[in-house]
């Protein structure tokens, strides 16, 4: 091979080079906006499954003695049907 040839190679490989570190250096950017919790994004990520515990998380309570067959109900219902 001739020198021009090994040179034209040479800068053709330069000019390559310098193409990915100019797109590489362009595809690293951060996302500065902010985002509120009403985007669809932000809830997605905190809340996946889409599974949120309901507010009235409280459960049947009391001494051995005490039955509350309400709560009771209310939880098994929370059981059998989540």
């Amino acid at each position: 091979m001739s020198r021009e040839t090994i040179r034209g190679w040479f800068s053709a490989a330069a000019v390559m080079a310098m193409v990915m570190l100019m797109l590489g250096a362009f595809g690293c950017t951060t996302d500065s906006g902010t985002r509120n919790a009403d985007d669809p994004t932000t809830r997605a990520m905190a809340d996946p499954m889409q599974y949120s515990p309901p507010d009235d998380t409280d459960i049947s309570g009391g001494g051995i003695t005490n039955f509350d067959s309400k709560a009771f109900h209310k939880d098994m219902d929370h059981v059998v049907n989540p």
